[in-house]
Order: C-alpha cells, then structure tokens, then sequence
C-alpha cells in the first residue's frame, strides 16, 4: 500500500500560499512575487498575491477582502515572504497585521532587504502575535531567486536562453537560424519572455535577427518585457524592430559614452519609454558587469538573454549567468556554422567550468528542453 506523508495545517495553507506566488512569476516588476492565504479556524477566509507592477502587496489585497476585518483578531495570515516594515510606494504591511491583531502570522522566509530583514518579525513578535519562520523556505527562495540575487548581489538575475542544433550551432555561416527550434519551443520561449522582467540581446542578434522581442502568446501581451540592447558600436540603421516597433514598451539601449552626440539616439529618445545608458568602452566593448549594476539600480531584477553567441560568451567569461535554458533540437549543420558559445580561452580540460548543474529537462515537441542553474560554493546541497 502506498505511504503518504500526512502535513500540518500550517504547511497546507503555506503551500497554498506558495503556489498563489508562482502564479504570479514575472508579474510584480521590481517586487518580490508574494502569495498570502488568511485562514480562521481552519478555513480560508480570504488569499492575496503580489499585483501588478508590484503594489498593493498581496498582503493588503487579502486583508481587503475581508469585510469584517474584526475577525483577523482571530486569524492566521500565511505569507511566502517577511512582510515589508519601512515606507516606500507604499505603507509598511507589517503596520496593518499589527494593527488588525492577527493571532499567528506564518512566514515561508526573512526578507533579505536592509530595510528588512527580520525588523517585522521582530515588531510583530514585540505586539504579542505568535510568529513561525522556515515553513517553505526552500521553495519561497526558488520562487524569488532573482529577487534575492538582486538584493544580495546588486545585479539583475540572469537567464540566458540558447536554441540550437544538436551539434550546438545558433546558426548556419551566414546567420540563417529560422527555425532551428520547433514551434512548441518557440512558444515556451515567448513565454519564458512573459516570466522576466527584461529581455536582452547583443546588436548583431538586432542586425541579423531584427527580432521584436515581446510576447506573442494569446493574453499574456501586457506581460512583454523591458527590452535592452547591449552595442557597442551602433552600427544600425535604426529601422529595425526594435526601434520601430512595441512603441508603448519600456527600452534601454546600452552604448559606448562615445555615442552621447549621436543624432539618431537622441530622436529616438523623444518618446519616453527609450533610455540609453552610456558606458565606458575598450577594444573588447562594453563593461558588462558595469552594465549589470547601471540595470540594478534602474530596478531591473530579472533578464533573460536571447543572444548572441559574444553576448553570451562575455557574461559566461565574468561569472554573471545564473541559469541557461538550452533548447536543443535534432538538426545538425557542422562545424562552420555559428556556436551557441565562443572562445572561453580554455585549454585544459581541468580549467572548464563545471558549475551549472541541470535540474529539469523536459521534450517540447521535436525538441530537448534543458535546465541548468549555478551552484556557488556555499549552495552545493541545491544540487540535489
């Protein structure tokens, strides 16, 4: 007879809470995705996530829909993330639990912001409200992986996703790639696109490709993501999609500082959804992880990079990749066609880089989906 793993109520409605955040993934711009459940005596009375563009947090949403709120005095209030306790856009939730005296407030995980981290608990414990911390933690960490890299490393979160042949080729000698992937995977990718909060790509990924690079599957439009354009050299002629196209679409262009003067960036920025950073340059291009950090503190948590093969190469070289989503179909094209990843400058074998580890993989039509995460030193028991 099969055994079942009977679990506590409290791990019931986390879990709830849980699944209410993934939900909600790519949907709460620089705001962590937060699930809450409220439940009285065993029964749910009210559940909340993380709205659009991040506010109101979803423990506000939950308390508001509840009409009686003088029953929360005798409620527990489930949440896959601390409360927030300082003033932003808006006031501290921690404020409203407190002043509503929930009986128990359940907590997935810290939240790992300065302003922060462990300041709610504390307040809510100094009320005399019960407070139980680690429920979930581990998935509520998995949820908001970008979200804790953003804080605790000051860079966005970085995904690269690579689409080739079974020989790992990008594309033919003369940049023909359309398509190398099936249709079902093209459609995952449109929405890996909806799950992040940018999407980015090398120039000559514009040049060659001229993709739109918003999300084209039915209902998930609105979900399109900031677009960003890494060029050093701007050598466009700027009727490519990119700045013709998605008008309503926030974009960055990130360029050499050489370029401040350039007549075309500056008519392109009349619309005020374009920025352009201007970066230092050199002979091997833009700072990369100059780039990252001037993204992080315009708010950008999350990116997926769709290409190209120097894009990819310079963020594997200076250790920025997170997890690469590598589609790999049956075709095969041989050895002059363009890899997914250039010259690492790895001549022994011992020297490879052997810390993505692969923790999904499914078939998506004709095709093998494969998911690889970086392990750092100190999180080696996320590889099992």
């Amino acid at each position: 007879m099969a055994q079942f793993t009977k679990i506590n109520s409290d791990e019931k409605f986390i879990n709830l809470a849980l699944n209410l955040a993934r939900k909600n993934i790519g949907n709460s711009a620089e705001n962590p995705m937060v699930g809450c459940v409220i439940v009285v005596e065993d029964n749910i009375i009210a559940t909340g996530i993380t709205s659009p563009n991040g506010r109101p947090h979803a423990e506000i949403v939950a308390i508001n829909k509840v009409p009686n709120q003088s029953i929360l005095s005798k409620a527990t209030i489930y949440i896959t993330l601390e409360p927030c306790c300082h003033f932003g856009k808006s006031g501290p939730c921690v404020d409203e639990i407190v002043k509503l005296k929930f009986k128990k407030v359940v907590i997935c995980s810290i939240d790992p912001n300065p302003l922060v981290n462990g300041k709610a608990i504390e307040l809510l414990r100094k009320n005399g409200i019960e407070v139980l911390v680690g429920i979930g933690e581990i998935n509520s960490h998995k949820i908001n992986q970008d979200f804790f890299k953003f804080i605790s490393k000051n860079i966005p979160f970085i995904s690269v996703k690579i689409a080739t042949t079974l020989d790992g080729k990008i594309a033919s000698k003369n940049f023909h790639s359309k398509w190398i992937s099936c249709e079902k995977s093209r459609k995952f990718s449109h929405l890996l696109r909806a799950k992040h909060q940018a999407i980015m790509v090398g120039a000559n990924t514009i040049i060659q490709d001229n993709p739109s690079l918003n999300c084209r599957i039915l209902g998930l439009e609105n979900c399109s993501p900031i677009q960003i354009v890494i060029s050093n050299n701007l050598k466009f002629n700027f009727n490519e999609n990119f700045f013709k196209e998605n008008l309503s679409i926030k974009k960055i262009l990130i360029c050499s500082e050489v370029h401040q003067s350039n007549k075309n960036l500056k008519n392109w920025q009349i619309n005020s959804q374009n920025q352009v950073f201007f970066l230092p340059a050199n002979n091997l291009g833009i700072d990369i992880k100059l780039a990252m950090q001037k993204l992080h503190d315009y708010q950008i948590k999350s990116i997926l990079v769709e290409g190209g093969s120097s894009l990819i190469t310079q963020l594997i070289k200076q250790n920025l990749v997170d997890q690469i989503i590598w589609c790999r179909s049956s075709k095969i094209i041989g050895n002059q066609a363009i890899p997914a990843i250039g010259d690492l400058k790895i001549e022994d074998i011992n020297q490879s880089i052997n810390k993505f580890f692969r923790t999904e993989f499914f078939e998506s039509g004709d095709d093998l989906i494969e998911i690889f995460n970086y392990v750092h030193d100190h999180d080696d028991e996320c590889k099992n």
